[in-house]
């Protein structure tokens, strides 16, 4: 029984593994993530108009929620954790809401410069 459950585990886990080509996407989502929240900051010190700075700020506050995941995995790879399968399905699946939410603060970036 135990060598079925040790078995299981191990063919679960592989379908789950990130391929190099997720683990750049995701890293360069990261950085683009970063980018923009420090674009952000430096425009927030210029003068916006309260409706800009309320439609830039919105955006951002829905970025970080929605790459949450990807910033804790980064997280937790910067402390040495192992991050479990739930974990790693749930940075998969936010991936493209993450680069969306990016994609729209970085669309109103561009409109305000």
């Amino acid at each position: 029984m135990v060598a079925v459950l040790l078995t299981s585990c191990t063919y679960v886990q592989n379908p789950l593994d990130l391929k190099e080509e997720e683990i750049e996407y995701a890293e360069d989502l990261f950085k683009r993530q970063n980018q923009v929240t420090l674009q952000a900051m430096m425009l927030f010190e210029n003068e916006l108009s309260i409706a800009e700075e309320d439609r830039l700020s919105e955006a951002e506050l829905q970025m970080h929620d929605q790459c949450r995941w990807l910033n804790d995995a980064a997280n937790h790879e910067i402390a040495g954790k192992k991050i479990d399968i739930f974990f790693q399905r749930q940075v998969q699946k936010s991936l493209k809401p993450c680069e969306m939410s990016v994609q729209k603060v970085e669309s109103i970036l561009e409109q305000l410069n």
